[in-house]
């Protein structure tokens, strides 16, 4: 778990390997950018990835379930212009149905960061690169 994160003041709370029955660390053989190294006691694969402006991140490689979707324990309404009429209330997403389209994500647990990524609001960053390790790539 990374320690001295920003966990006081990040829009989300930190994400819970514990608290998910499908989340997995990646094996060495099974690095999709990292390298094979000692991460907390274990054998994981590690990457890391240093800015211009001075801020970085280190994580290991891991895997688990993953949707696109709302809140996860009610329907989101939504009330006026998006919908058909000002007095409508429709549910646009179904917590429920927000599952069937999960899929496997490999993606890094932070253990650290420095600079930027401590002081800002936003938690994490998505690559949205075009590589088959990009979020949008694992999706499709």
């Amino acid at each position: 778990e990374c320690k001295g994160c920003g966990d006081t003041y990040h829009t989300d709370m930190y994400f819970k390997e514990s608290k998910s029955k499908t989340f997995r660390p990646l094996e060495c053989n099974e690095c999709f950018r990292g390298y094979c190294a000692t991460v907390g006691g274990a054998k994981r694969c590690r990457i890391s990835m240093s800015y211009a402006e001075g801020s970085s991140w280190s994580a290991y490689e891991a895997n688990d379930l993953c949707y696109a979707g709302g809140p996860h324990d009610v329907a989101l309404t939504v009330n006026g212009p998006m919908t058909n009429s000002e007095n409508d209330h429709t549910d646009h997403i179904d917590p429920v149905d927000a599952s069937q389209f999960a899929f496997e994500l490999a993606f890094g647990c932070q253990i650290s960061i420095t600079g930027l990524f401590i002081t800002q609001l936003a938690d994490g960053i998505m690559g949205m690169e075009n590589e088959k390790t990009s979020f949008w790539k694992q999706m499709h």
